[in-house]
Parts: structure tokens; sequence; C-alpha cells
């Protein structure tokens, strides 16, 4: 049965879908996928395995929270592209086909993240009490925090917000961020303490996304250095959120819920 809204299970399917959603559209890239109609089956294609995963996670309802956090990926991605002058730019001279666009991956987002969550729930039931899951969850998580934080930073940086700091500060600043957000989330959706899982699974998210952008562009041994010092940096920020989360709502929802029969 759903035990209700869960605030940061919508944080975790924000992080799981826009994850989900990104990994597919750049694996279709490295792949030459292409057509329209392609492009919105491969993005609801990243939805379904985000809303799928999401609702394993999720503390609350299995379904509501990953539409709205596939709803929340779109709109994030919307206002961010608004400010950046090309955004601006196409807005103006082509409305209705930048409307049909923005529409059409609403829709690919929306309905792909709901299939999966129905689907999860429908084969699983609710999310187990076991701490062990928490390792895919947190690592899916982070990896998708990594992606939405470099997001932000290009676009921001491409709006010309961030005078002050240079694109990799703003990257940093997201990374920190989002690991920070995921842990949260994590360790006040879990139903039982995921300290180890919530450091191990951060730090896999965070090396997975710079594994991505290695295969993308070629990298040094300092290159290589520095990310494993991210990633390290990563799974801390990651613990320290998941063990707050915990701290504050997990372990008091998780003694209220009490045992599962699965």
């Amino acid at each position: 049965m759903s035990k209700g809204f869960s605030f940061a299970s919508v944080i975790l399917s924000y992080f799981l879908v826009g994850g989900g959603m990104f990994t597919a559209t750049l694996v279709a890239g490295q792949l030459q996928l292409g057509g329209e109609y392609a492009g919105y089956a491969i993005l609801a294609l990243g939805a379904f395995v985000g809303g799928f995963i999401a609702a394993r996670a999720s503390h609350g309802s299995t379904i509501v929270e990953p539409a709205i956090g596939a709803i929340a990926v779109v709109a994030t991605i919307v206002g961010l592209a608004a400010a950046t002058p090309i955004g601006k730019l196409l807005w103006a001279a082509a409305q209705d086909q930048t409307t049909r666009f923005v529409g059409s991956v609403g829709i690919s987002g929306v309905v792909g993240a709901l299939a999966g969550a129905a689907i999860s729930e429908k084969l699983f039931g609710e999310s187990t009490r076991s701490s062990i899951p928490w390792l895919l969850y947190t690592a899916l998580s982070a990896f998708g925090a990594s992606l939405l934080a470099t997001l932000f930073a290009s676009l921001l940086f491409m709006s010309g917000k961030t005078d002050q700091l240079d694109a990799g500060a703003v990257v940093l600043i997201g990374l920190a961020a989002g690991c920070l957000l995921a842990g949260l989330a994590v360790g006040a959706s879990a139903r039982a303490r995921p300290l180890i899982a919530a450091l191990l699974g951060g730090g896999l998210g965070v090396a997975g996304f710079f594994v991505l952008i290695a295969r993308a562009t070629p990298q040094d041994a300092d290159a290589t250095t520095g990310m494993i010092v991210l990633a390290v940096g990563g799974a801390i920020v990651t613990l320290i959120g998941t063990a707050i989360g915990w701290a504050a709502v997990g372990r008091r929802q998780a003694a209220a819920v009490g045992p599962t029969t699965r």
C-alpha cells in the first residue's frame, strides 16, 4: 500500500528520472540514433527506467512522486534554457515549434516515468526495508544529480549570470549541492539506515558520471586524478546528507511504519 506523499521521494525521483532521460539521450547520441519521434521515444525510455527505480526507492506514493519529478526535470530544462540568449532567440523566432517541442518532451518524460513507476509497483509493491538496494538507488541518484548539476552550470554560464565564477567552479558547486540533496532524500526515504550504501553509492554515482564524460572527451592523467578526488568528495558529501536525512526524518518514519512483510 502507498504510505502517502513524500517530498524526499520527489527529490529522488527528480534525480533518477532526470538522470535516466539524459543518459538515454547521451547513449542515443553515441549510437547515432536520430529522428524526432525516435528522440521522444528515447526520452520516454530513460524516464521509464528512472520512474521504475524511483518507485522502488519511494517512501510514499510510488506513482505520484516520479510524475512530479519528471515534470520538475522538464520545467528545469525549459526554465534554464529560456534564460540563455539562444533559448530566448528560439522562443521569439519559432514560438509554435518550441512550444510543441517542449510539450512533446514533457509528455515523453511524464508518460515514461508513470509507466515505469506503475509497472514497478505492480511487480514489486512497496519499497524494501533492506539497506542493500540503496547502494544502487544512491548511485543512480548521485549520477542524476551530477548530470543535472552540469546542465545547470552549462546553461547558467551561457546565460552570463556567473561572471565572477568560471565553469569549473559552477560545476563543483552544483555537484556538491546535488550530492547533498540526493543524500538528504536517500536518508529521509530509506526504511533502514543506509549510511554505508550511501557512501559507496555516492562515490559510484559521481564516478560513473565522469566515466561517461571521459568517453566523450579525451582525458589526461591529471584529469583522471581529479575525477577520483571528486568522486571521493561526492561520496563524503552524499554520506553527510544521508546521515542528516536519516536522523531528521528517515529513522522516525521507519520506526512508525515498522517491519514490512517482504
